[in-house]
């Protein structure tokens, strides 16, 4: 385990949609491995199949915690739809 906890906070691939979004990478890899072998999408979004943000990580003296969002869909697309939650309220804590 590395220690990051990162989230999908835009999609844009064939097989992601809203529904993953704000999911963290871990919850997501099986799904990233089934693209992959499927369709070529690449794991780690190099492609620009989707983008995240790190909640925590070692580096961090604090994690942040996103406590209000909001989708909005860029392109309403049936295979392949591109869609991006904003953060709306975050804050960061003491980590444990």
């Amino acid at each position: 385990d590395s220690g990051v906890e990162a989230i999908a906070i835009k999609v844009a691939c064939m097989g992601l949609s809203r529904k993953h979004l704000g999911l963290g990478l871990a919850a997501l890899r099986p799904t990233l491995h089934r693209l992959n072998a499927e369709f070529g999408a690449h794991v780690c979004g190099e492609g620009g199949e989707f983008e995240s943000f790190t909640l925590d990580c070692p580096l961090y003296a604090r994690r942040i915690v996103v406590e209000e969002t909001e989708v909005e869909t860029h392109q309403d697309d049936d295979f392949a739809p591109v869609a991006y939650m904003r953060m709306l309220k975050i804050r960061t804590e003491v980590k444990g």
